[in-house]
């Protein structure tokens, strides 16, 4: 079960920063009446795919997948979020129930903001709403470039390409714990459970990547990267 905090002002926060700069003090006060802090433990849902949008989602601490079910059922991952990050931002201005599960993959710190009081400063601030749409679209840049990545590696550069991507840009070292599962990093870059743990092996043997359960240790850092680039 998740658990409520006491919220911080906004502008104290990093929040302000990312996005509010270019509220005044009163419309900042305004959203800050309307937040709410949670922490989500590892693997509890924070929304739920058709759940209907009722607030601006921030990601303050932690890591998240974001993931979407075909009809027949299978998970696809879409993206995984970093801290600072607007998590809510692919659907919450475009539809009435969210197209997507955002699930804690560690315990993660999300700041709610009523969405209709968002609607309601948006309209009224201009250079705010400009603000809001650029984030929108380098959002949905960062998803469709990343996915047009991994789709164009050979099977062994994505997985490469996903290990390099945790070291680089989530842990900032060589070694780390897996924030998720085989099936789960299969269901990230389209492949199967059983070719992420075959190929897996083979980093292994190779002594490219060492792997005990789900602790990582990049052992050959240059040719991870040359796997990465050409499969």
């Amino acid at each position: 079960m998740h658990e409520s905090l006491k919220t911080s002002h906004c502008e104290n926060c990093d929040f302000k920063s990312l996005l509010f700069k270019n509220l005044n003090l009163i419309e900042l006060n305004k959203l800050n009446q309307s937040k709410r802090e949670y922490v989500f433990r590892k693997g509890e849902k924070i929304i739920k795919e058709g759940q209907k949008i009722t607030d601006f989602i921030y990601l303050q601490k932690g890591l998240v997948k974001i993931s979407k079910q075909t009809e027949n059922k299978k998970n696809h991952i879409i993206s995984i979020a970093l801290p600072k990050s607007f998590i809510g931002f692919l659907t919450v201005f475009s539809q009435d129930n969210y197209g997507y599960t955002i699930t804690a993959l560690e315990e993660t710190t999300i700041c709610f903001i009523e969405i209709e009081m968002m609607r309601e400063v948006i309209l009224n601030n201009g250079a705010f709403a400009l603000h809001v749409l650029s984030k929108i679209s380098k959002v949905s840049d960062e998803i469709i470039f990343e996915r047009v990545n991994i789709n164009s590696k050979q099977v062994r550069g994505r997985i490469a390409h996903l290990l390099i991507l945790f070291a680089k840009e989530i842990f900032y070292r060589t070694s780390f714990e897996m924030p998720i599962t085989r099936r789960e990093l299969g269901e990230l870059i389209g492949m199967s459970t059983a070719n992420v743990i075959r190929i897996l092996s083979e980093f292994h043997k190779d002594n490219v990547v060492k792997m005990d359960r789900s602790k990582v240790e990049i052992m050959n850092f240059g040719l991870l990267e040359k796997i990465s680039k050409f499969g």
